[in-house]
């Protein structure tokens, strides 16, 4: 079962943002970092940044879950295009 999420994150120059995944089976393979216009995509293959290179914590924990946002797969795919056009450029 594919689900995706939105949780609330902090860059690592301490800017507020949002961390979005798709979790398949509880594993997450693809992620988003979000701050102000700035995305960051990461897979396990490869990366926008190393700096925001995919989790090592790849399994997501149910009380995770519990303070993400479960948010649909056009919302995600939608932002994962646009983050992979970002790095296009």
């Amino acid at each position: 079962m594919i689900k995706f999420y939105k949780f609330y994150t902090v860059s690592l120059d301490n800017e507020d943002g949002f961390y979005y995944c798709e979790v398949l089976d509880g594993m997450i393979v693809r992620q988003i970092n979000q701050f102000g216009i700035s995305l960051y995509w990461a897979t396990r293959e490869s990366e926008r940044d190393p700096r925001y290179d995919l989790t090592d914590q790849p399994v997501l924990a149910v009380e995770e879950q519990d303070v993400g946002e479960e948010i649909s797969e056009q919302e995600f795919t939608a932002l994962w295009k646009q983050a992979n056009e970002v790095t296009a450029t």
